[in-house]
């Protein structure tokens, strides 16, 4: 998706949180043309920003002032105080902007935080990320958004330079469960990886092979390919999955609260708590734990 530098001066965007992910976002966001105001409670990371011309800020509140679109990139326990705390956006003179909220937290708050705004007369999207740093650098990321549909066709234009998939789910929460759905896909497109690697080295099959010809077949998918560049361009020898609890027991948590079963993604969590959240595949010794 090409970057619309046409509505750059349309909207004065703030960034609150410049971490791997939102540093890079804001970067973006600020070589797009947007004027830009940022805030992280690390200075060394907004420097770099200042330098390239980007205005700081003291609060969360300041930023909401200066800008038309906030963003914001934090940890899950620091999105209501950014947004309703001391000092938080809430207590923005301007209320004319949009909070839109990259995080991934929970419906339950993505619900509670935006009710709080809309009570002081600020819409709010949450909006969380799949695609990693180096889809916050290229601008590869895909965006799951949930929130009123005016809120979105007017962020629209700025989270274009964000992601090239930027989709609109209904309703504030509705951002974070379609990331928290995507997350247990993946995580059942690792088993799928894990177990056909282990069923080629029971096989026989040279893996480092297989694996490149099973990427360029209808197993494909975006963590096979990420093996195979690590393999073959990288000359990564022992390919890492570094798997995280969260990825299938929330959705696990949200079947249940829904009253339907998941057998794949219990056995996927099932078989990654087993070997303790990390499988190993050694491509020197064709090796695949069991």
């Amino acid at each position: 998706m090409k970057i619309n530098n046409s509505t750059a001066p349309s909207e004065r965007v703030g960034f609150i949180g410049l971490g791997n992910m939102g540093g890079a976002i804001a970067l973006r966001l600020l070589r797009a043309g947007y004027p830009l105001t940022i805030l992280d409670l690390d200075a060394d990371k907004m420097a770099g920003l200042v330098k390239e011309g980007a205005t700081p800020a003291a609060t969360p509140r300041e930023v909401a002032e200066r800008s038309t679109i906030v963003l914001a990139s934090l940890q899950p326990d620091d999105v209501e105080k950014v947004a309703c705390g001391d000092d938080g956006i809430a207590e923005s003179k301007n209320k004319s902007f949009v909070f839109v909220d990259l995080s991934s937290t929970t419906e339950q708050t993505a619900v509670k935080v935006s009710d709080s705004l809309r009570a002081c007369g600020i819409e709010m999207l949450d909006s969380p990320v799949s695609g990693a740093d180096i889809g916050a650098t290229n601008g590869h990321l895909t965006l799951f958004v949930g929130g009123s549909y005016q809120a979105y066709q007017r962020c629209l234009p700025v989270l274009q330079n964000v992601g090239r998939m930027v989709t609109y789910l209904g309703k504030n929460g509705n951002g974070q469960v379609g990331k928290k759905i995507n997350q247990m896909m993946q995580a059942l497109s690792e088993l799928a990886i894990y177990e056909g690697m282990l069923l080629a080295e029971k096989a026989g099959l040279p893996l480092q092979n297989f694996a490149r010809a099973a990427s360029a077949g209808c197993a494909q998918t975006w963590r096979l390919d990420e093996m195979v560049n690590d393999v073959f361009n990288q000359g990564v020898r022992k390919h890492r999955f570094r798997l995280r609890p969260g990825r299938t027991g929330n959705a696990l948590k949200m079947a249940a609260q829904l009253g339907i079963k998941l057998p794949g993604t219990e056995a996927a969590h099932q078989l990654f708590s087993r070997h303790g959240w990390e499988i190993v595949i050694d491509f020197d010794d064709d090796k695949v734990p069991e």
